[in-house]
């Protein structure tokens, strides 16, 4: 965020309690190896196409700034993140609010600053409070011996089943006598939920001695007691399956450590005297799709903590996600602040098609931020040009003209493109390795599983009635319901230029807006004024791009012009 800041010439400050950016990433993930994506080869050298592969660098002019110059791993070690900043080190005590919209940041040195605008990036610094009985006797992920050997011979329970907890697993289960992993819910596959939240292969070696029946194993139950020097687990309430409560009782469930992961949550001690709220059983902060506070206006949140409006979907929980999203507030705040209108080029209406190819083909944030940001296309009430927006939050197309200062008269089309994955592809329990993953066809585009093109074109926004109200979105679409929609097919390699991609997007433009989008021919023109009475306008638009050869070839293109 300060980044483009900096590139606006804005007057800002960083303020940082730690004496290096990025400090999350010298103590976790606890075992070092990041779950972020390195990918430094792809089939295209386009810079923005490799960002979608790559999920750690942040967004820069800078190329050699990319992670993959500094390491050469998959999943690389969480220090190459982290470089150290000697001018840092000031930590906020209290955020004050003052007269005529301004705040006051108090810090526990002997300097403190006012601002207009609070925007809070502090991640998820804190681990989540144990609420069960027992919890004394456990330790946290934070504080768990890295010393795979201090597991030595022992019998582990660890409580939770999310990647923190598959990453302790990983590191120790060789060293145990067993393993065992706890928790309310049944583990989440990321490749089933298609979250990158949700546990990564990368950590997940336990699951071959559990399935494999090698003595380490999951389970979902309450968790744990006291006994006669060990720890074991409590029997359920009701009327438990499979003889667990008498195993319990039996002492099969018990341990000689057990280990708490999780999560994480915001830490809230800063805002929360001015009234700020939290969701998600207290892990983000309530904010709207402007990234402001639901509670004290002025307050924004960037990074990791804006991930409550796209939990357990997309990625804006992690560095290839809220890259963008700060990005996107970096442009709210422009036009709301100084006037500045979010970027976008007004451009002659032929061009529509290679615009939007070349962002269903490369545009990174969209890819991304699938379901959550959308490249937004508004064309002229006479049909002559159009406005290509960039990464605008999906869920403020009710507010449009507001978040970007661009205006949605009467007769104005918008198109807005977004990624989406099959309605019914993704789920906890979902099978996505089945035969038919990928068996849909052009006709069918909106069978498709994977992630795949979607684009939705409204004669007039939507309120906010039909943007939040789930019970009026009709075949589960992810947006209000538009005046029509098209699904492209899904790619293996993600290439969406192919002949059954363009013909299917060229006729639901040129359906939507009732002309052609690739330039007529003089026999095309020649049949529409015979048909018609009167060349149409697009026709006299062409024949000024119609060469001289095209001209004087006599064929039944030069003889048209001439009847015409």
């Amino acid at each position: 965020l300060a980044y483009f800041m900096q590139r606006a010439k804005r007057d800002y400050v960083v303020i940082e309690r730690a004496s290096i950016a990025g400090s999350f990433f010298t103590v976790y993930p606890r075992h070092g190896k990041l779950i972020s994506i390195n990918k430094r080869w792809t089939d295209s050298s386009n810079t923005e196409y490799t960002l979608r592969h790559d999920w750690n660098s942040l967004i820069s002019d800078d190329p050699s700034l990319q992670l993959r110059h500094y390491s050469n791993i998959m999943f690389p070690q969480k220090e190459v993140l982290v470089k150290p900043q000697s001018r840092l080190q000031h930590p906020v005590a209290s955020v004050e609010k003052l007269a005529r919209e301004n705040f006051r940041l108090n810090t526990t040195g002997a300097r403190n600053y006012s601002c207009k605008v609070v925007v809070m990036a502090t991640g998820l610094p804190n681990l989540r409070k144990p609420d069960f009985v027992g919890a004394e006797h456990t330790v946290g992920y934070d504080k768990v011996s890295v010393n795979a050997s201090d597991f030595e011979g022992k019998r582990v329970l660890i409580i939770g089943k999310g990647n923190s907890a598959f990453e302790t697993a990983q590191h120790i289960y060789g060293n145990t006598r067993f393993l065992h992993m706890a928790g309310r819910h049944a583990v989440r596959f990321a490749w089933s939920t298609h979250y990158v939240g949700d546990v990564r292969a990368v950590n997940n070696e336990l699951l071959d001695t559990y399935q494999l029946k090698s003595l380490d194993g999951m389970f979902e139950s309450g968790i744990s007691r006291r006994s006669t020097g060990e720890f074991c687990l409590q029997p359920p309430e009701g009327n438990p399956s499979d003889g667990l409560e008498t195993r319990i009782k039996e002492q099969q469930y018990c341990y000689d450590n057990i280990i708490r992961a999780t999560g994480f949550t915001w830490d809230a001690d800063v805002t929360a005297p001015l009234g700020q709220t939290s969701t998600h059983r207290k892990k983000y902060p309530r904010i709207s799709h402007q990234f402001e506070s639901s509670d004290v206006p002025g307050i924004f949140y960037a990074g990791t903590m804006t991930h409550g409006l796209d939990f357990r979907e997309a990625a804006g929980g992690f560095i290839h996600g809220f890259r963008y999203t700060a990005r996107a507030l970096h442009r709210y705040l422009e036009n709301r602040r100084h006037g500045n209108k979010w970027p976008g080029t007004r451009r002659p209406l032929m061009g529509l098609i290679d615009a939007l190819v070349k962002r269903i083909n490369e545009g990174s944030g969209t890819y991304q931020m699938f379901s959550f940001l959308s490249d937004i296309v508004l064309v002229d009430k006479d049909r002559t040009s159009f406005t290509l927006l960039e990464e605008v939050p999906s869920h403020t197309l009710h507010i449009l003209p507001r978040i970007t200062g661009h205006p949605v008269d009467e007769g104005t089309d918008v198109i807005v493109f977004q990624f989406e994955y099959g309605k019914n592809f993704s789920g906890a329990r979902a099978d996505t390795f089945h035969e038919r993953r990928a068996g849909c066809d052009i006709a069918f585009g909106y069978e498709c599983n994977f992630l795949h093109p979607v684009l939705y074109h409204y004669k007039r926004l939507p309120n906010r009635q039909q943007m939040f109200n789930e019970s009026l979105k009709t075949n589960n679409l992810k947006l209000p319901e538009p005046h029509a929609t098209l699904h492209l097919m899904e790619d293996f390699f993600t290439n969406f230029r192919q002949d059954n991609h363009l013909v299917p997007l060229v006729a639901f433009l040129e359906s939507a807006l009732g002309r052609p989008l690739t330039p007529p021919s003089m026999e095309q023109c020649l049949r529409l004024t015979l048909r018609h009475g009167e060349a149409p306008e697009y026709c006299t638009e062409a024949a000024n791009r119609w060469s001289v050869a095209e001209l004087m070839s006599g064929g039944r293109g030069a003889t048209g012009v001439s009847r015409a």
